[in-house]
């Protein structure tokens, strides 16, 4: 019962989109293809950053802004370009109505499958990328104790140093230690 249900529906979607495809201004049928998914990039970003002179005597292709090779229009940010590319005017330049066909069982559970196989893709390369990271991390942590090390030596050399400085001139002012304390002073120099 409800696949005839179903069934008299469609039938009756498709007389009516038939009826809304053939109907034109100069009287000729014209049967426009249902919308399809779009494969090309957008290219958005393309105009991101930068300056561009705008000379209203210039060819459309030439001004600023985005410029639609099928429309032969040229339009001037990118939110504007977005709705433009979805628009009816240009799907219809394309040759699409603004209908679109409705999936089946079948359609549905290839893009279940094909969406699974690329999600487990994802999951491997988060994977990857995570172990990256710890790698990373791990590389990061091991250089910095060894920086602490080396800081360390170096506090280290610079303190012997400065001990072997000191031991050096006790020695040479031949000041005895217990005098130059009850004096005031750690020695000359």
């Amino acid at each position: 019962e409800y696949q005839k249900r179903a069934d008299e529906k469609a039938a009756e979607r498709e007389a009516e989109g038939d009826e809304a495809q053939s109907k034109t201004f100069s009287g000729t049928v014209i049967k426009r293809e249902s919308l399809k998914r779009r494969d090309a990039d957008l290219q958005i970003e393309k105009m991101v950053g930068k300056s561009m002179v705008v000379s209203s005597t210039a060819a459309l292709d030439a001004q600023g802004g985005y410029y639609c090779k099928v429309c032969d229009c040229t339009v001037k940010d990118s939110m504007s370009w977005l709705d433009h590319v979805n628009g009816k005017k240009h799907n219809r330049n394309l040759g699409m109505n603004m209908r679109v066909e409705r999936a089946t069982l079948e359609d549905v559970q290839k893009a279940m499958t094909t969406y699974k196989a690329s999600d487990r893709k994802n999951e491997t390369k988060q994977k990857d990328e995570k172990s990256a990271l710890e790698d990373l991390d791990a590389r990061i942590d091991a250089l910095r104790e060894e920086e602490e090390r080396e800081k360390e030596a170096k506090r280290d050399a610079k303190r012997q140093k400065k001990e072997a400085a000191i031991a050096a001139n006790q020695q040479d002012t031949g000041v005895p230690d217990e005098f130059a304390a009850m004096m005031g002073f750690g020695g000359f120099g």
